[in-house]
């Protein structure tokens, strides 16, 4: 049910934030072998400050051997959702990549890099890994640290041609009552869609939000939804935003969302030391 359409468009603004003007580059060679300049473009133009990137070139490179040597597939449902997440790329970003000499078929090999990475960890760390993690303790993980919401949005100012223009106190508190009123109803027995009746032209969303970022949430909103019981409304009002927010059963029914961020949770829990696996591969690789 859940798609992860936040967290690429924030990955996709932070990538637009770093991106350099710069625009096609010359090839280079990794343990003597030509790397496809369009690639050698990309790592360039999207390193961050301070990163190195010859480093990132042969994380890349190691990966993707290491995926090789490992006998590895990728399945075909995961193919056809990488289709997918490539074509909204592009839709959103494909002029700016033109211009910086990197097509269409490169943003897919970096996209399937990473896919190449993500079952390279859950080789090592799923049940038949060298170091395999307990299942029942990636389900802890994410019972902790991941949780499924139905959320309406309400905003403490008012827009104009001018621009926003705080509201006044009392129709803050009256935009906040009407939001527990819609909770109350939830918590009554109600569905979300017959509490929102309350509100007025409220638009209902669902995400997976998580303790290691609210993706594009203010500050302490995950700290607040952990306050709330499953399958029971609270309201968590923050700055200049009110929302009206149900939690949902993330492991079993319509918003089961486990086997989706399953990956997630188990980088969270090994990723710093699968980064260090990595590096030792890379370790392997020159550029020149």
């Amino acid at each position: 049910m859940y798609k992860k359409t936040v967290s690429l468009f924030l990955a996709l603004l932070t990538l637009v934030l770093c991106l350099s003007g710069c625009g096609k580059n010359a090839a280079v060679k990794v343990n003597g072998t030509k790397i496809d300049s369009e690639i050698t473009a990309y790592f360039k133009a999207s390193a961050k400050e301070g990163e190195d990137v010859n480093a990132l070139i042969t994380r890349y490179v190691a990966v993707n051997s290491e995926f090789n040597n490992h006998s590895l597939t990728v399945p075909k449902s995961t193919r056809l959702e990488l289709s997918d997440d490539v074509n909204n790329i592009w839709q959103f970003w494909g002029n700016y990549y033109t211009n910086l000499g990197i097509s269409k078929e490169t943003i897919y090999k970096i996209e399937l890099s990473k896919v190449y990475k993500t079952l390279l960890l859950e080789e090592r760390y799923g049940e038949n890994g060298s170091s395999p993690v307990n299942e029942n303790d990636i389900k802890e993980y994410f019972r902790q640290n991941f949780a499924a919401i139905r959320f309406v949005t309400g905003y403490l100012f008012e827009i104009s041609e001018n621009g926003t223009t705080e509201m006044a106190e009392s129709q803050k508190e009256k935009l906040k009552d009407s939001f527990k009123d819609a909770a109350d109803v939830i918590n009554g027995g109600s569905g979300f869609e017959d509490a929102v009746k309350i509100l007025d032209s409220a638009e209902i969303h669902d995400a997976v939000v998580n303790s290691s970022g609210a993706d594009n949430f203010p500050d302490g909103f995950w700290d607040e939804v952990k306050k709330i019981e499953i399958n029971k409304a609270g309201v968590i009002s923050l700055g200049s935003y009110v929302f009206l927010v149900q939690r949902v059963s993330a492991e079993k029914g319509e918003f089961e969302c486990y086997s989706q961020y399953r990956s997630d949770c188990l980088y969270q829990m090994k990723g710093q030391e699968f980064e260090q696996v990595v590096d030792g591969w890379a370790k392997n690789y020159t550029v020149s």
